[in-house]
Order: structure tokens, then sequence, then C-alpha cells
């Protein structure tokens, strides 16, 4: 940890370190949550990462 601040808003479609930290996260949560959501799904997910262990399964 060195103190960086990483946001979705603000980092998931700059090119960098953060964007790619953030697609890794996304894609790591996949195999540990029935439903990951992200930016990319719709406009309601555009700041955060939605994970659920609910009945349905995604990975978005």
């Amino acid at each position: 940890a060195d103190g960086r601040r990483i946001g979705v808003l603000r980092d998931w479609s700059r090119p960098g370190p953060e964007a790619d930290f953030l697609r890794k996260v996304h894609a790591g949560a996949c195999r540990f949550f029935d439903g990951v959501l992200g930016p990319e799904y719709n406009a309601a997910h555009r700041d955060h990462l939605h994970l659920d262990g609910g009945a349905w399964r995604a990975c978005r």
C-alpha cells in the first residue's frame, strides 16, 4: 500500500496501472461471487463494482 486512491468512476476508463488493477479485481471477483457487474454493464454501475452472492450468475 503506497497511499494511492483508485476510483472506479475516475480510473476505470483511463489507460494505466489503476485501470489494470480495477479490471483484475473485477475479473477475480467473478471467481468468488455469483454476480459481478462493473461500469460497462450500465450507467447505474459506472462508479462501483456490484458484488452479489445471490441466485443469479453474471460476470459483466
